[in-house]
């Protein structure tokens, strides 16, 4: 009945079975797995969020394809604010309901159905169902543990072929913890230069507490680039993507 692209294995693993089991039993956990905002404990200012809520304006349709425009201008002053970021500009910002949205614009942008995109491993489960929906293919590149974790950049030749469009890495990275550092920024846009690839610059939890001092900031410098990033306790709940200028013009 349904596609292929949706035939996944969606069978209760053992974590989620012991899970269940704890919540039967009503025990006291710390659940590290939860990823909605509202729930996490963050204190947001509740009356500035149902204010604006009650606001006439609010009454007033006015789709914009990119996004409204104050809310891309409130992302780039955020950027200019939190990051230092003054190049930002709020037309190359693409506002989305979700990360996992804008995912699924940046895989149909740059990938034909059957086209490969290079993944860290170990990263996030996630991109799997992503890419299955856009008729994607990851390919894995590791990320190994030597004193620090680290791209294993003498294996990526090895990874790519005709069909790779892409990379894409994770700043910080999900599960390491890991960043990437300023060398392997600068082999990272070598590399993409050499074999023509767009790199996605996923900076999803570079605003939790301390990754900002561990990374350096956002990870500007790249070229031919896409950033995937959200701003769920910062800017509204929104998710955007910001493509570099040159490879909007190329792209188009």
């Amino acid at each position: 009945m349904f596609s292929d692209r949706t035939n996944w294995k969606l069978t209760r693993n053992r974590f989620t079975k012991a899970w269940e089991q704890v919540r039967a039993a009503r025990r006291e956990v710390l659940d590290l797995t939860i990823s909605n905002p509202t729930r996490a404990g963050f204190d947001y200012d509740q009356a500035a969020i149902l204010a604006a809520l009650q606001s006439p304006r609010a009454m007033d349709y006015d789709p914009q394809p990119k996004g409204l425009l104050e809310a891309r201008e409130a992302v780039s002053g955020y950027y200019g604010e939190q990051h230092a970021t003054t190049e930002l500009d709020p037309e190359q910002l693409i506002l989305t309901t979700s990360t996992s949205e804008g995912y699924s614009y940046v895989f149909r942008l740059l990938c034909n159905p059957g086209d490969e995109v290079l993944i860290p491993k170990p990263s996030y489960p996630l991109f799997e169902f992503l890419a299955d929906l856009e008729d994607v293919k990851l390919v894995p590149y590791p990320l190994l543990y030597d004193h620090g974790w680290q791209i294993d950049f003498p294996s990526m030749p090895k990874a790519v072929s005709p069909r790779t469009r892409a990379i894409v890495v994770v700043h910080p990275n999900n599960p390491t913890g890991s960043y990437v550092k300023p060398n392997e920024q600068d082999m990272l846009n070598g590399f993409c230069t050499e074999h023509d690839l767009a790199l996605v610059v996923d900076e999803v939890f570079l605003d939790y507490e301390g990754a900002r001092e561990r990374c350096g900031g956002t990870a500007g410098g790249y070229c031919r680039y896409i950033f995937v990033n959200e701003c769920a306790d910062s800017v509204g709940g929104a998710d955007f993507a910001r493509t570099a200028e040159e490879y909007a013009e190329a792209a188009s």
